[in-house]
């Protein structure tokens, strides 16, 4: 008598942390939009604040990117920046972590130019 019971208590034990996995990746599109796929790798890129303050434009494939946390760029609408930032691909989407401005380079005569170099 004791040996059924005794199996069936492991094979309950056995199966109930199969059960919580389970469990945990159905609810997984449940939880909030902070927890979405986003990169954990810093990006870094070169950029022109949108008038709002709130859109980024890259300089290299003119893509626009949403920001997140707007309130990083506060003070530098319209120029141009270096970002360090996560970039979240799927919703356009990112949070900046790091911004310096770019200092715009007159157009002109540039004296260090290979022209003037003898």
């Amino acid at each position: 008598m004791k040996r059924p019971v005794l199996l069936s208590t492991i094979a309950l034990a056995a199966l109930l942390p199969l059960e919580a996995q389970a469990q945990n990746t159905e609810s997984a599109p449940y939880h909030s939009s902070d927890t979405r796929k986003i990169s954990k790798k810093l990006t870094s890129f070169s950029a022109k604040v949108g008038d709002s303050g709130k859109i980024l434009t890259a300089d290299k494939d003119n893509k626009i990117w949403m920001v997140s946390n707007p309130e990083t760029l506060s003070g530098i609408d319209g120029r141009h920046v270096k970002v360090k930032a996560l970039v979240d691909v799927a919703q356009s989407q990112i949070r900046i972590v790091s911004v310096t401005a770019v200092a715009d380079e007159p157009a002109g005569i540039r004296l260090h130019d290979a022209a003037f170099r003898r």
